[in-house]
């Protein structure tokens, strides 16, 4: 069996921590709370494919490398502006123009509901009830959530690398015995290649609210959209149409300034491992950022107002 692991699989060492006691001020955070050490391979390889010798030795390397991830911390915790991290990003040959993937995510043969996407995870994580909210919905994660919300956490977790070692619980269904008939496996993985993306809303159609590739922008009419002004969620072609899967729908639409700007600081982290990374990479590796990204906004703006933002 080919073994599936994600960039941002944890390191061995990390297994047993504890993201919110090492980052008590944002008790919602996964993954980022821990100690991510950068690829100096990576680095090394990079600057061969940019054909120039490396200028930092693995030591230098590893100390700016360092301080990159204590400075991301920092602006995450609200200590420090986005543009602090601009200085890493030369030395850490972290630059260039934001690429975007072109391979098309292809069409899915079926529809797979975001209930059975919920159960998927489930199965593969059974902590999910107790991890998901947290990592999707933040600060709303302690306001009451009704039952249909907690089923699209566990859509969107489904496609989040939380089982280890490093993989999203649709990947281990479809390779554990007895595996699921072919339609659902190709249909799984054309949803996991479909980045989600924060979307306008407009009748039966819906455009991207945040950098997205064309591959990845349908023209026609979406099935089941909510009435709503803005979703979360992953467009997918289906041949029986075009679908919205892991959706969360928003009354209130978040700052696209804001998310964007969440979004090239964690491409740029992520990019420490792999400098050909996309922005659809990042968003389907780190989607839970980008859901999360936005409920925090929501809830810093709104969180006096009596309405949710759903």
């Amino acid at each position: 069996m080919k073994r599936v692991r994600s960039i941002v699989g944890r390191d061995p060492g990390a297994d047993t921590a504890s993201p919110h006691w090492i980052a008590p001020r944002d008790p919602y955070a996964g993954d980022e709370a821990l100690l991510w050490p950068g690829d100096y391979s990576d680095y090394v390889r990079h600057s061969t494919r940019m054909a120039r010798e490396p200028l930092l030795n693995a030591a230098e390397y590893a100390s700016i490398d360092l301080e990159f991830e204590r400075t991301y911390r920092a602006i995450l915790d609200g200590d420090r502006p986005y543009a602090a991290i601009e200085p890493f990003v030369d030395p850490l040959l972290l630059g260039g123009e934001m690429v975007h993937d072109r391979r098309p995510p292809g069409r899915a043969m079926m529809v797979i509901e975001d209930r059975r996407l919920a159960d998927i995870a489930e199965n593969q994580l059974p902590g999910v009830g107790l991890v998901g909210p947290d990592r999707i919905m933040g600060p709303w994660a302690d306001e009451p959530i009704p039952r249909w919300l907690r089923i699209q956490v566990g859509a969107v977790m489904a496609f989040v690398p939380e089982v280890e070692p490093g993989v999203p619980p649709w990947a281990r269904a479809i390779k554990r015995r007895p595996r699921p008939e072919t339609p659902v496996r190709q249909s799984l993985r054309v949803m996991a290649r479909s980045a989600p993306c924060l979307w306008a809303v407009d009748g039966d159609t819906v455009s991207p609210l945040i950098p997205l590739g064309a591959v990845f922008q349908h023209s026609g009419s979406v099935v089941g959209l909510p009435p709503v002004s803005t979703v979360i969620g992953r467009l997918v072609d289906t041949d029986h149409g075009l679908r919205m899967a892991a959706a969360i729908p928003l009354i209130r639409r978040p700052s696209t300034e804001a998310i964007e700007a969440r979004l090239r600081l964690e491409w740029l982290r992520l990019r420490r491992r792999e400098r050909r990374l996309s922005m659809e990479d990042t968003l389907r590796e780190r989607s839970e950022v980008l859901y999360r990204a936005c409920m925090e906004w929501l809830w810093l703006t709104f969180r006096e107002g009596a309405d949710h933002p759903w």
